[in-house]
């Protein structure tokens, strides 16, 4: 059995015991999930080591039924105060691009708890706040329509089996079906895509989640590759492409405005860079003025690369390697001339 699998039934197990009140019977449980009694008495027993107060009560006939305390939340180390139920009321719409997904129905319930348990005047009053800090998102994406698409992707990535996916390909414009060993979701600048093992490219491929026309599981499980990591899979691109080449070193040097904005974030973790000063001159005596921010890349894939360098129009030029500046210098040509006439 995958471990996450494990993890995803101690999690809905947990929200079982707080939902039914006078507690469960074991056999019940263990038909509900689909093991045996004894599997749910060892979750029980990891639950009870993580802290969780578990415990039974016995009837009449001496049947245990299994409960959490009902006021757990209220009593025990989760306790939040005002001000911090309150931040959580107001930053509702941070979590706004996860509806659809695993923790929506959680964050959900979360918030309605919060706005059921604070005095309305006071959420009146602090309502204010969202002019504080207000956060603005374009091209959102609803993933409410996509639920069902992403209830079965995660749990055939918990439980390591194959989905069967049909996908509609924006750039090849045509719509395939391929099996696909899911390896997880990735949330990348507002969107949601798939990581994993397609069986017709026999490599790991990236689908885009709202591209998916259909997901159907099956019975058909897989290995996942020993060691692989999404954060690692990710390091050398800089958006979400990847290719499976070396990482080249990338010198681009920005000017103007563009030197302060590249400056100010951090947009790739192999990002270093360093202002450049201008050279004094017989007539002029200059005191370190910054006159060019230079900056060092390490990639694998430039697709993406080239759309953000492109972004920044003249203020930015790229010095290395020669081959990323000869296509540079024609995609720019080719877009310039569509502007002749």
């Amino acid at each position: 059995m995958a471990r996450g699998e494990q993890i995803l039934r101690h999690w809905n197990l947990l929200r079982t015991l707080q939902t039914r009140g006078p507690g469960v019977a074991l056999r019940d449980l263990a038909a509900e999930y689909e093991v045996s009694e004894r599997t749910i008495q060892r979750d029980f027993e990891i639950l009870q080591e993580l802290g969780f107060p578990i415990h039974h009560e016995e009837d009449t006939h001496g049947k245990r039924f299994w409960r959490l305390p009902h006021d757990f939340f209220r009593v025990g180390p989760m306790l939040l105060s005002l001000t911090e139920a309150l931040s959580l009321h107001l930053a509702r719409h941070l979590f706004e691009p996860l509806a659809g997904t695993l923790f929506a129905d959680g964050l959900a319930a979360l918030h309605d708890k919060i706005r059921s348990q604070l005095p309305t005047p006071a959420l009146e009053y602090f309502r204010g706040l969202d002019e504080t800090v207000y956060v603005r998102r374009t091209g959102t994406t609803d993933y409410a329509r996509h639920a069902n698409t992403l209830r079965i992707l995660t749990a055939a990535t918990q439980r390591s089996t194959t989905v069967e996916l049909t996908y509609e390909s924006l750039w090849r414009q045509d719509r395939y079906v391929t099996l696909v060993d899911p390896y997880g979701l990735v949330y990348y600048d507002g969107d949601l895509f798939l990581a994993g093992r397609s069986h017709k490219a026999a490599a790991t491929r990236i689908f885009k989640v709202t591209r998916i026309a259909a997901a159907l599981p099956t019975n058909a499980t897989f290995s996942r590759p020993a060691g692989f990591r999404l954060e690692e899979h990710f390091r050398n691109t800089f958006g979400i492409v990847r290719s499976g080449g070396r990482p080249v070193e990338i010198l681009v040097r920005f000017t103007g405005p563009a030197a302060a904005l590249v400056e100010e974030r951090i947009w790739h973790e192999s990002q270093q860079t360093e202002w450049l000063t201008a050279e004094e001159t017989l007539f002029e005596e200059l005191h370190g003025e910054r006159t060019a921010l230079q900056a060092t890349f390490r990639l694998s894939d430039l697709v993406e690369f080239k759309r953000w360098i492109k972004g920044f129009g003249a203020d930015a030029e790229v010095l290395s390697p020669d081959t990323l500046r000869a296509e540079l210098h024609s995609e720019l040509a080719a877009a310039a001339a569509r502007y002749k006439s």
